[in-house]
């Protein structure tokens, strides 16, 4: 999955120094004077990129399994930590009515190397001390391909956005914008979310629906959905594939 982002500057936390001064007074009452200081300089390694978070922990480090997506996310205090891969299945019937597949949950590696299942979800990381805010967009650059041919008409929507961070109160959370949908125009760039002045700080987590193992309340199982018109031309035992660019930007651009 290709990544692009523009990334401005980042503050990160120094020191604390104390300078005292003590004083005594004619009636013996003793008082003592306490400072306290606190200064910021950029990241010392800006290059190193944030690792992936439980979205529904998200002070939890996660381990992608899919090898598709195994490496890190881009680098710099504003960064693209992690997008999952939408996988909507290899053994679908071919049918000549319009017909609506989902993708599937995406599977992680706890902190315990145990095996689990989340919703779909990206990561993005404001470290630049700014508070300014950020977009993030993204594109279907082709429409799903199976090198030869296009599966014509096929539609990738999302939705159900689910925001999580610790971070996270009433005026700090992104907003979710378009309902996370991707339109059916190839090619053009589409809003997914806005984080204004004030909110997107640290490490944000957006999930599409919320994965419950399948259960009634389980609203991931369709917040990514792909519909193949009856129309398109379908080829047996062969594999349609597209690529999705995200991109972060200051919020000033």
């Amino acid at each position: 999955m290709k990544t692009t982002k523009i990334v401005t500057s980042a503050i990160v936390l120094t020191t604390l120094g104390l300078v005292a001064a003590p004083t005594v007074s004619a009636d013996n009452t003793q008082t003592y004077t306490e400072k306290g200081q606190v200064g910021f300089v950029d990241s010392v390694d800006p290059t190193d990129p944030t690792d992936p978070v439980d979205p529904t922990n998200p002070v939890d480090p996660v381990d992608p399994t899919d090898p598709d997506n195994p490496g890190p996310g881009t680098a710099g205090p504003l960064s693209i930590d992690y997008i999952s891969n939408l996988d909507f299945g290899l053994d679908h019937k071919i049918s000549g009515n319009t017909e609506t597949y989902y993708a599937k949950p995406t599977v992680l590696k706890d902190k315990d190397g145990k095996e689990i299942k989340r919703a779909n979800y990206l990561q993005v990381t404001d470290n630049r001390g700014t508070n300014i805010g950020w977009k993030l967009s993204v594109t279907q650059n082709k429409q799903f391909n199976n090198g030869t041919a296009d599966l014509e008409g096929a539609a990738l929507r999302m939705s159900g956005q689910v925001f999580n961070s610790s971070n996270m109160d009433t005026t700090t959370t992104p907003t979710a914008l378009n309902s996370g949908v991707i339109t059916p125009t190839i090619g053009q760039d589409v809003q997914v979310v806005e984080a204004g002045k004030g909110q997107g700080m640290g490490t944000w987590t957006d999930s599409f629906g919320k994965y419950t193992d399948g259960s009634a309340t389980d609203t991931s199982k369709e917040a990514i959905s792909l519909e193949v018109p009856g129309k398109a031309a379908k080829t047996a035992n062969a594999t349609y594939k597209t690529d999705l660019t995200w991109t972060l930007t200051d919020a000033g651009i």
